[in-house]
Formats: structure tokens, sequence, C-alpha cells
């Protein structure tokens, strides 16, 4: 004799076979995994990738120049350089086998960079540089002033207290990551509890539901096949993002840690969403049509809008105190995590808080769905709801 399966189960499971049939779900992940590893292996290519340059010099001026460039290209570029006549550099430069010649005028003031049908933007802008620096250096030498003892540019150095420049760039990326798969999950998947509701009570389906299972288990099925699904999705969207990382060409700093902190992500979503989801389900138990859910919704989509922001643009005190508000901790405390710098008993605490709150606002919204997704006669308020007998 088989066991019977828990009435709750069987809502999970229908919520979830429905969602994974629908195709606009399925195209829509699949593009957003696609987007994701294009990202991660053209951010692997454009940080490895070497630009490579054949510049030929006419004149001794042109020649310092490219000497001057040579010292000053950054790590990532090649510069190959030669002096010919004008004759030479003309062929070779027909036949493409350099990429440019550069020719100075006869006044020794200005300076022609020439590419075969094209200029390389880069090429260009480190040439020019190269050239203030040696017209600079040749006029203050003509005037029997040392370029050497003038100050200039790279005497400016940088240097932060804590972290690096680097880490700091990773932070601010991983900020928008977070915070914009927050944000996604919660609309796409907590979105449909609330419509779900409703079209169950408009077509009355919810009555019959409920002769035959009990409404807190009707309700528990909705929040439990919509979380599976955002879980899914999100260690999908995490999971291929990482591995397109570790196999991506060159090394991606600060991955490890970033692998880390995604899994603290995971379970601070996992409260967010979970509390996310039982408002979606009061909002869809109070209105009786759509256009009632548009305008109730109005202040949690503004409560989203406002955790992405703050998860991407927060900063020092600011952030510490959102990492310890519910919802808005699911994403601030895993980006102050990034930072290496929280001590666990931090990121436990607001952890526990997001927990209490979830639980209290779950048993709240259970409350007023039972009392509220059987009356047909209007939309309610949340007074009114809490004043209807089950």
């Amino acid at each position: 004799m088989s066991t019977p399966t828990a009435p709750w189960l069987i809502v999970a499971l229908r919520e979830v076979e429905t969602k994974v049939k629908d195709k606009a779900f399925v195209i829509s992940t699949v593009v957003t995994l696609l987007l994701i590893v294009g990202a991660v292996a053209f951010t692997g290519f454009m940080g490895n990738k070497t630009s490579t340059f054949s510049v030929v010099a006419t004149d001794s001026l042109s020649y310092q120049v490219l000497a001057e460039a040579q010292n000053q290209r950054p790590d990532n570029v090649s510069l190959t350089i030669s002096q010919e006549t004008a004759d030479q550099a003309g062929d070779r430069l027909s036949s493409q086998e350099v990429d440019a010649t550069l020719v100075s005028s006869a006044n020794q003031r200005e300076l022609t960079l020439t590419g075969y049908d094209e200029v390389d933007p880069e090429l260009r802008q480190l040439i020019s540089t190269s050239m203030t620096t040696v017209l600079t250096r040749n006029v203050l030498s003509a005037h029997g002033v040392d370029p050497a003892a003038l100050p200039s540019e790279t005497d400016l150095k940088t240097a932060q207290l804590q972290g690096d420049a680097e880490k700091t760039s990773m932070v601010q990326a991983m900020a928008l990551i977070f915070s914009f798969l927050f944000y996604m999950a919660a609309l796409i998947f907590g979105m449909p509890i609330a419509n779900s509701v409703i079209e169950e009570k408009q077509n009355r389906v919810v009555e019959i539901l409920a002769s035959t299972v009990r409404l807190r288990q009707l309700l528990a099925g909705k929040i439990i096949g919509n979380v599976i699904l955002a879980m899914a999705q999100l260690l999908l969207f995490l999971g291929v993002g990482l591995l397109a990382a570790y196999l991506a060409p060159g090394q991606i700093p600060f991955l490890g840690v970033v692998s880390t902190v995604a899994g603290w992500f995971i379970v601070f979503f996992l409260g967010g969403f979970l509390l996310l989801a039982g408002i979606w389900a009061a909002l869809g138990a109070l209105a009786t049509r759509t256009e009632d859910l548009q305008q109730s919704s109005g202040p949690i989509i503004g409560a989203l809008v406002a955790v992405m922001f703050i998860g991407i643009y927060a900063k020092g005190s600011l952030l510490v105190i959102a990492s310890y508000i519910p919802i808005v901790s699911s994403v601030a405390m895993p980006i102050r995590m990034l930072s290496g710098d929280v001590p666990l008993w931090e990121a436990l605490l607001s952890l526990t808080v997001l927990l209490v709150v979830c639980w209290a606002v779950l048993l709240f919204s259970e409350r007023i769905y039972r009392r509220a997704v059987m009356h047909t006669g209007g939309a309610l308020t949340l007074r009114k709801a809490i004043k209807l007998e089950v």
C-alpha cells in the first residue's frame, strides 16, 4: 500500500511543472545563461588580450617618439619600432608589413601617424602621449631647462588604507550581480504567487481545493514550489557563471572569495525570498482582480528597487546598517563579506535576524491568506482581513 503524497507537495510540484513547461520562462533562462557565459568569457579575453603594433619612423625625431612610446607602453601592448627612409616606410605600409609610419614635419613641431586604412585608437593614444613628452622635453632643453627637474603626472601616487583598487572593482561588479539577481528573482517568482492566488479566487477554484486541501497546505505548496524554482535558477546562474570564470582564459582575480561569498548569498537569498513570498501571497489574497494587485504591489516593488540600488551604491556605515535590515540584508551582507573583513558572528547575527523576521511574516501572511482567500466581495484592506472569520 503506497503512502499518500502530502497535499502541499502536490501543489508545489504543480507550480514547478507549470513554470518549467512555460516556453517564455525556458527561453529567458537559456538566454540569460548564454549572456552570463559570454560576459565572463569576454571579460577574461579582454583582460588578457595583448595588442601588437609595428611602427616605422622616417627621421630621428619620430624615432625618439617611438622610443618614448616603447618605454610608456602598458604591459598588454607590444610595440615593434624601426627607422627607415620615407620610401622604404611607405612601401612597407602599402604591403601591410607594418601597422603605421610616423613622420615629423620640417619645423619639428608636428608629427603624422599614418595607417594603411585606419589608425588604431590605442596606438594613436600611445603615440600622442609620447609625442607630447618628447616635444616638451626638447623645448625645455632648448631653453636650458632640465626636463627631469620638472614635476610630472607620474609623481602622484595612489594608495588605500584598506584593500586595493582591484578588489574594490570586484566588489562593485559582484554588488551589481547580487542585487540584480535578487531583484529579478523576487519579481519573476514572487509576483506569480500573488497572480496564482487571484486567479484561483476569480475562478472560484480555491473553494474546490479548500474542500480537499487545507488552506495552510495550499499556501505552503505555492510558496515552496516557487522557492524551488527560484533557488534552482539562482544555483544554475551562479554555478554556470563560476564555472565559466574558472575555465575562462587567463586568471580572474579573487575568484576564490567570490565562490565562498556566493554560498552565503544563496543562504541569505533563501531567507529574503521566503519573506517576500509570504508578502506576495498576502497581497494576492487581499485582491480580487489583477488591477487590485497592481495598486497594492507598488510599495513592495519600490522596496525591491531600493534594495537593488542600496546593494549597488551603498558604502560605509549605510551598507553596515543595511546588512542587518531584513530583505535588504539578503544583498547587503554578502556584499560586505566580499571585502573579507566581516566577522563570522556578524554574518550569523544578520542571518538570524532575517530568518526570525521571515518566520514572523510567513505566520502573519498565512493568517491573512486563510481569512481573505475565500472573500470575493471586492479588495480587502489589511485591517478588514484580520477581522474576518476563518
